[in-house]
């Protein structure tokens, strides 16, 4: 895959931060970029230094934003140094002052709802966890009201667990296999659940009165990974993750886009392919998606059954490992999830047209069993000039992600939110 990761510097585009109220302006460059002193603020944003100073302090007295010091650098936002633009102040030797987010501002709970699992991560202003809990638990026996009561009692067991006061609690956000309508925080169909069209986002903010944010959990991956490389945010970014199904996050200038998340694993390749969890057959999907791989190896192999039709961690491991063996049978298998994958990265190419594709997941632990033949398919389906100017990642990644970037997402909509209230 050498040959096809970082093949360009992708243009820059305009930033966020040109848009919007200058307090949300110097809020959002905090979230992206850390403590800054206040000369890196005005550079950044444009704004003169006095008129940074006048925000920031009224930032510090609703305390959103807190000082912080560094080691001694060359920069110092002393104003009696500083030059007739008020950017360029240096006091060598002494510690810089910082501002910062104020992590005690208030807390952000996510929530994530896989296949058999219900995870959940508290954090704070910052975006730095302070607790996390994992509950297995067959996820497609649960009713809508079964569902609600587990989410709301994983909810308060973090507050708990942190002693956070409920009105600390700023926002939750819920990440959720399948199709998801981010805008009425409904969940129209998932593989996790055997109910359909389910409302989880009104009793849930009945529950504790702030916001709830809702996306697909490709969504959720796709801001932690471009959160973790900040390079990945510049233009254009689609992550295709793998694993318990495929799904896709668009993220443009490090926000994201379709909130509910593309369903190109259920592009179909075949009318007459294997059947998919979605009730179709000939999906990507079916072909690539963990659940398919241990399906069709149970055909030929004597693996023990999967939980739901969900094959666990460890079972995934074990199959791979029998891949490695050399079984001719399972090569072909995982010959033909390189296939679909590749197909789908052909797709979004070639409809997206992005700067950045990430291939994430924890399917991507078999990627070295799909190589040749994914390399050898996205050749043949991308035309060469369409498949130059795009840079394809490879990012496996641990399905802790999903909350991770589930609290950065609601973090952005809390900020956007509380700066339209004090404005």
């Amino acid at each position: 895959m050498d040959s096809m990761v970082d093949q360009i510097e992708p243009p820059r585009r305009v930033s966020s931060l040109a848009r919007g109220s200058n307090r949300g302006r110097l809020v959002e460059l905090l979230r992206r970029q850390g403590p800054l002193p206040r000369v890196a603020l005005a550079r950044s944003t444009g704004l003169s230094f006095p008129a940074v100073s006048g925000l920031t302090s009224r930032l510090m007295a609703e305390e959103l934003l807190c000082e912080t010091e560094t080691a001694a650098t060359s920069w110092s936002d002393d104003t009696d140094d500083e030059d007739a633009d008020g950017l360029n102040g240096r006091r060598r030797g002494r510690p810089v002052v910082l501002l910062t987010l104020n992590p005690e501002f208030g807390r952000i709970i996510a929530v994530s709802v896989r296949m058999n699992l219900i995870e959940t991560l508290i954090a704070d202003f910052g975006g730095s966890g302070l607790a996390q809990s994992r509950l297995a638990l067959p996820t497609r026996a649960l009713d809508a009201g079964a569902l609600r009561d587990l989410v709301i009692a994983q909810i308060n067991a973090m507050l708990d667990a942190t002693a956070t006061p409920r009105h600390q609690l700023l926002g939750i956000g819920l990440a959720l296999q399948g199709i998801v309508n981010a805008d009425t925080g409904r969940t129209l169909w998932s593989p996790a659940l055997s109910i359909t069209d389910v409302d989880l986002a009104t009793p849930i903010r009945q529950a504790f009165g702030v916001e709830v944010v809702m996306a697909n959990d490709a969504v959720a991956v796709a801001l932690a990974l471009t959160a973790a490389e900040p390079a990945l945010a510049e233009g254009l970014s689609a992550t295709i993750m793998v694993g318990h199904g495929i799904g896709m996050g668009v993220v443009a200038d490090g926000e994201a886009h379709w909130g509910a998340g593309s369903e190109i694993g259920h592009v179909k390749l075949a009318p007459d392919g294997p059947q998919c969890r979605c009730g179709q057959r000939g999906c990507i999907e079916a072909y690539l998606a963990d659940y398919a791989l241990y399906r069709d190896a149970r055909t030929f192999l004597d693996l023990p059954p999967a939980d739901s039709q969900q094959p666990s961690e460890a079972q995934m491991a074990l199959l791979r490992e029998r891949a490695l063996g050399g079984d001719p049978r399972l090569e072909n298998l995982f010959q033909q999830a390189g296939r679909a994958l590749a197909e789908a990265v052909a797709a979004t190419i070639s409809v997206l047209r992005p700067h950045h594709v990430i291939l994430a997941g924890p399917g991507l632990q078999a990627f070295d069993m799909m190589r040749l033949a994914y390399e050898e398919r996205l050749e043949q389906a991308v035309l060469p000039w369409l498949l130059k100017s795009t840079a394809i990642y490879l990012r496996p990644s641990e399905s802790t992600a999903i909350v991770d970037g589930m609290v950065r997402r609601t973090l952005r909509v809390v900020d956007r939110n509380h700066m339209e209230a004090t404005e």
